[in-house]
C-alpha cells in the first residue's frame, strides 16, 4: 500500500499517550490550507497512523497518490475534506477515491532561525 511520504530528517519526541499505542509519524506541512486551525506552512504535524476517522478530525488523506491535510466529514453519498482556510475549496470524494493515512494529534512549530 502507498503511504504518505515521511521525511527522514531526525526524531521528534512526543507524549506516548498522544498515539494511543498506535504507530505514528511526523510530516512537515506544505501550504496554507489549514491556517485557520493554527497549522501553518512549515509546521510539523504528529500523525497517529490509522485508517478511520471521526467527523471533524484533521486527517492525512491520500488522493491520487498525493497526501493532503484536511478536516474529515462524512456525507450521505461522499466524504468531504474541508480546509481550514476560507480561500480554498472543499474536496468531495467517494469512499473509494481516497484513503485515510492517519489523524493529526499534535502540531510543532519551530521558531527563529533553524
Amino acid at each position: 500500500p502507498i503511504e504518505a511520504i515521511q521525511d527522514d530528517r531526525g526524531n521528534l519526541t512526543v507524549r506516548r499517550d498522544l498515539l494511543r499505542g498506535q504507530p505514528g509519524y511526523a510530516l512537515q506541512v506544505v501550504g496554507d490550507s489549514m491556517i485557520d486551525a493554527g497549522i501553518l506552512d512549515g509546521d510539523y504535524v504528529v500523525v497517529r497512523k490509522q485508517e478511520t476517522a471521526e467527523d471533524g478530525d484533521i486527517v492525512v488523506a491520500l488522493i491520487e497518490n498525493e497526501a493532503t491535510l484536511k478536516r474529515f466529514y462524512r456525507e450521505p453519498d461522499a466524504v468531504r475534506l474541508e480546509p481550514a482556510n476560507a480561500a480554498m475549496p472543499s474536496i468531495r470524494v467517494s469512499a473509494g477515491e481516497f484513503r485515510i493515512q492517519g489523524t493529526v494529534v499534535a502540531v510543532q512549530r519551530l521558531l527563529g532561525r533553524q
